[in-house]
């Protein structure tokens, strides 16, 4: 036995011979029989310390926790059966059994076959009136529970990390609610508006034609006015279609761009001369600054000039009477920048972050929304199939300025 194990039984036994009462001690094997009758009901250890701090009685679950047999215990001093390690503190438990009259401590037990076992132990004085009759000890093995807790502990940091994944998650499933929805409701808003946009035209169309095939005395200066109404707006569904067509195909990736040299300057003429009479009907000035030379760029001029002409007619549509269109065509270093501003009713700053979002209109008084929320869409996405840049400033209620720029052809030295 190790010289700190004697050191502490002697010590035990000194505080137990200090407090206990012989002659109570004597008296309690009067009935120590039925008491040990008793608590072998229990489920847990229980053991009686004499003044030396010896084992006198022990149940027999408790024995079989720790490995041994009845016999084997009683006669054991207390500190046989405590781990090295919690010699020190077992002491200090008994000490303040006899001086508080209870203690606790969890401590690890050895087995017969030399096994730690956790058992959390609580020691109660016995008395006989004033005296101590006995040290009566209870214990319940807790090694399971210290290693569930122990892994519990571990867990902790994995759950809460966990938690924090399923918080994120739930926020971003949440959120990719939320989008649906705007989705949603921006996706029937655009439903709406592009039936509004496909009956103007058509009630033009089927009213004007039948108007023509109801009089067939209309003067021919009135039949070249309607013709010329019902051709225009036609060209205008047509266009609508188109830019949804479009628009559709190019985000289902089914769009080629068929590129060939083109004359920039050329291609903008021509469909700045599609809207010379829209601003005319409307009174807006239309000023135009076009270089003299050509500029040549690789480009498909059918799809650019699809979305040039979005860009003009956006600019016309939200001008209002009296206002100005400007269009500019600048010849810088390795790009061409086209400009297209107006005076017109403007985009509140709260939408130009969502402007090329897909079937976003900017919220405006009724009489000035029209068109179905993909010109912008359309325009932008021409743009970047041609590796160009596309920026829109506007201030609400004084005007848009819409900027392209798109790589000039590599060859082209001016």
């Amino acid at each position: 036995m190790k010289m700190s194990n004697i050191l502490e039984k002697d010590k035990i036994r000194e505080l137990l011979l200090e407090h206990f009462d012989h002659r109570a001690l004597l008296q309690f094997g009067d009935w120590r029989e039925l008491f040990l009758s008793f608590f072998d009901l229990a489920q847990e250890l229980i053991f009686i310390l004499n003044s030396e701090g010896f084992v006198v009685a022990v149940n027999n679950y408790g024995c079989k926790e720790l490995e041994y047999s009845p016999v084997e215990v009683i006669g054991k001093h207390f500190t046989d059966f405590i781990n090295s390690e919690n010699m020190a503190a077992a002491t200090d438990m008994i000490d303040k059994a006899l001086k508080d009259g209870s203690a606790s401590l969890d401590v690890h037990l050895i087995s017969k076959f030399e096994v730690p076992k956790l058992f959390g132990l609580n020691l109660r004085t016995v008395r006989n009136g004033e005296k101590i009759a006995g040290l009566l000890g209870t214990g319940k093995n807790i090694t399971d529970v210290k290693k569930l807790k122990d892994e519990l502990n571990d867990l902790k940091p994995k759950m809460i990390e966990l938690e924090r994944l399923i918080n994120l998650e739930r926020s971003r499933v949440l959120q990719q609610k939320s989008v649906l929805e705007e989705l949603n409701k921006m996706k029937n808003e655009f439903m709406s508006n592009i039936s509004h946009e496909l009956r103007t035209p058509l009630a033009s169309i089927v009213g004007f034609s039948e108007t023509i095939a109801s009089d067939p005395n209309m003067p021919d200066e009135m039949k070249i006015e309607f013709n010329y109404i019902i051709l225009n707006e036609g060209k205008r569904l047509a266009r609508l279609i188109n830019e949804v067509l479009e628009l559709s195909r190019m985000e289902t990736g089914k769009i080629v761009l068929s590129k060939s040299r083109i004359d920039i300057v050329r291609t903008l003429r021509k469909v700045i001369d599609e809207f010379v009479n829209q601003a005319v009907e409307k009174n807006i000035t239309l000023s135009v600054e076009l270089p003299s030379a050509e500029l040549l760029i690789d480009a498909d001029e059918e799809r650019l000039s699809m979305a040039l002409r979005a860009v003009l007619n956006n600019a016309i549509k939200f001008t209002k009477e009296f206002g100005r269109v400007k269009i500019i065509l600048n010849n810088l270093f390795r790009e061409v920048e086209i400009i297209v501003a107006d005076t017109g009713i403007g985009i509140p700053q709260d939408q130009l972050p969502h402007i090329f979002q897909k079937f976003h209109k900017a919220n405006r008084p009724i009489e000035e929304v029209e068109g179905v929320g993909v010109g912008l869409v359309f325009v932008k996405q021409i743009v970047d199939l041609h590796k160009g840049l596309i920026n829109i400033q506007s201030e609400e209620h004084k005007g848009t300025t819409v900027i392209i720029r798109l790589l000039k052809n590599i060859k082209d030295k001016n």
